[in-house]
């Protein structure tokens, strides 16, 4: 009885200096920096939307260009995607640069496809579409990541 008595006081006494430690204030702020800064995350939706843009405008100007001359407007897309690559960007904008890579990509494959069925007079026209359809599913969704990054520069 004696050593449960000594364990009884020994909780309460712990009990009653952990609660009185733990103190009214409430959590102190930190001082971590904003990971994803309103200034950054503008520049990097301008970025992203001037790049879309760009490739939109290279596969206008291809759809309009004669397959036989399709080869330097593949290599402009392709030098795009490669710029996409290497973008640095905040984590935040981590998906919009993802969507904006595959855009690129299905973008070159659906160009590169008619391409190449004119030099080895071939038929591809399942790639084709396949590529081509991809491509403008993608660019609607890298329309709606670009559209989170401006909510989140609303937000701020």
């Amino acid at each position: 009885m004696r050593t449960r008595t000594i364990y009884a006081i020994t909780l309460m006494a712990g009990l009653f200096l952990i609660t009185s430690c733990t103190g009214l204030t409430g959590p102190k702020p930190t001082s971590t920096p904003d990971p994803c800064p309103k200034d950054v995350l503008e520049t990097v939706v301008r970025d992203f939307d001037d790049l879309k843009k760009e490739i939109d405008d290279l596969a206008a100007v291809a759809d309009d260009t004669p397959v036989k001359v399709l080869f330097p407007i593949t290599i402009q897309l392709n030098d795009l995607q490669e710029e996409i690559k290497g973008y640095e960007f905040p984590l935040c904008a981590a998906k919009a640069q993802s969507a904006l890579y595959y855009y690129s990509n299905s973008t070159v494959q659906c160009y590169a496809s008619k391409y190449a069925e004119y030099i080895y007079e071939a038929s591809y026209p399942e790639d084709i579409a396949y590529h081509c359809n991809k491509a403008q599913l993608l660019g609607e969704g890298v329309d709606l990541m670009l559209q989170e990054l401006n909510e989140m520069i609303a937000a701020k």
